[in-house]
């Protein structure tokens, strides 16, 4: 992707808030360790096609055996690691021509369209969001940034349920050439809050495999009448709109991706297969999948200094997100590190805020060792959960 104008805002950045599950998990959206079980439950009972993800468990199961000596009972399979097997074996093509999608292989595709409807089961009516997450956005400033592991759609329905302006991409244009870029710098734009979902999201699909088909199509003298797709070309007639409005770059990955609104609508019968959402799933060898959303990470590194507030919420540093520690540390190094007078000698840095759910000291304890490159003299801890507490002290 090509190389963009420096924003001019950097100054006014006034917070960085990093959400994890635990973000969700007041609205009754499940934690990693229960997603996944319910994932493996449906999955196992599925037939036909989807019977692969019961092969593939079975294969790890015997991978395991002869190549570690490990003795695995499908109850005892660390799905994490599973899906970082599945993961290698798409990305190294290791099965050939037999190789399912560019969205994954078969396991891959059923998890991701399994993760979408389980979560969209869950997700409270975007008429009942709870006031928490109301209160929350209201909260939000323009050019406050979010970076959010999680693949609801939560945060975004509070903030148009509260009319609070957003954007799911760094930037937004209004002109782009091989260049660079000419960043869009009207009130509109000005007034956004930014929202990056590193992970992907369960509404977001990708129109560029229905536009190869239209494609070949039109080459072959048909019209897209006959093209059928379950997003792009339904008889449901299903609500979306783009990931980010204004012209992309040709080579961003996210240039064709459109959010879909009807989510419930769509996974209480998802077509397996025939559309999965662009989410990378939680498994140790994510990284290899994370060019697609490489706007996102570009220049994180040097992110966080510039702030006035930092906020973590509910995001613990699981281990099979190790390549987040090494983004998560230089940003929070940054932060505290950087003094305020290099920002702005009229205003002051707040402490950093970190926001978990630890039910004992030894939780608290490895928390902290996860955390250990935080300076806690320099922290606020609030370590009940997401609650109205945090609210009030934001």
């Amino acid at each position: 992707m090509s190389d963009v104008i420096p924003e001019p805002w950097a100054s006014q950045k006034r917070a960085l808030y990093i959400l994890g599950a635990g973000f969700s998990a007041a609205a009754g959206l499940p934690l990693a360790e229960d997603l996944w079980k319910e994932v493996c439950r449906r999955a196992l009972r599925m037939t036909g096609r989807a019977e692969k993800f019961s092969e593939d468990l079975d294969n790890y199961i015997e991978f395991k055996a002869r190549a570690e000596g490990k003795i695995l009972k499908q109850e005892d399979v660390n799905f994490e690691e599973f899906l970082g097997f599945l993961d290698i074996e798409h990305y190294l093509g290791l099965r050939g021509s037999d190789t399912w999608s560019e969205d994954g292989n078969e396991s891959q595709v059923i998890v991701k369209t399994l993760i979408g409807q389980i979560l969209a089961e869950k997700m409270p009516n975007a008429n009942a969001i709870p006031q928490l997450y109301l209160e929350f956005v209201k909260k939000l400033k323009p050019w406050d940034r979010i970076i959010t592991f999680n693949y609801d759609t939560l945060l975004e329905q509070a903030c148009e349920a509260a009319n609070i302006p957003f954007r799911l991409g760094s930037q937004r244009y209004t002109e782009v050439t091989e260049g660079g870029g000419m960043l869009d710098m009207s009130d509109a734009a000005s007034d956004e809050v930014v929202i990056l979902k590193l992970h992907g999201s369960i509404d977001w699909f990708d129109r560029k495999y229905y536009r190869q088909r239209e494609e070949w199509a039109y080459r072959n003298g048909h019209n897209n009448s006959v093209l059928d797709d379950p997003i792009f070309n339904s008889p449901q007639n299903h609500k979306i709109k783009p990931l980010v409005e204004g012209p992309r770059f040709l080579n961003d990955p996210l240039r064709e991706v459109y959010r879909l609104l009807d989510v419930k609508r769509f996974y209480a019968d998802p077509p397996f297969f025939l559309a999965t959402p662009t989410l990378i799933t939680p498994s140790t060898a994510k990284i290899v999948y994370s060019q697609k959303f490489e706007e996102f990470w570009r220049g994180m590194g040097r992110d966080g200094g510039h702030g006035f507030r930092m906020v973590i919420i509910g995001y613990s540093l699981p281990l099979h997100d190790e390549y987040a520690h090494q983004v998560i540390y230089r940003l929070v190094t940054n932060y505290q590190d950087i003094p305020v007078e290099r920002v702005d000698s009229r205003r002051q840095k707040e402490p950093l805020v970190m926001v978990d759910l630890c039910r004992n000291k030894t939780q608290e304890n490895d928390l902290k060792q996860r955390y250990r490159f935080v300076d806690w003299s320099r922290a606020e801890t609030f370590l009940s959960g997401f609650n109205c507490e945090v609210i009030a002290r934001l």
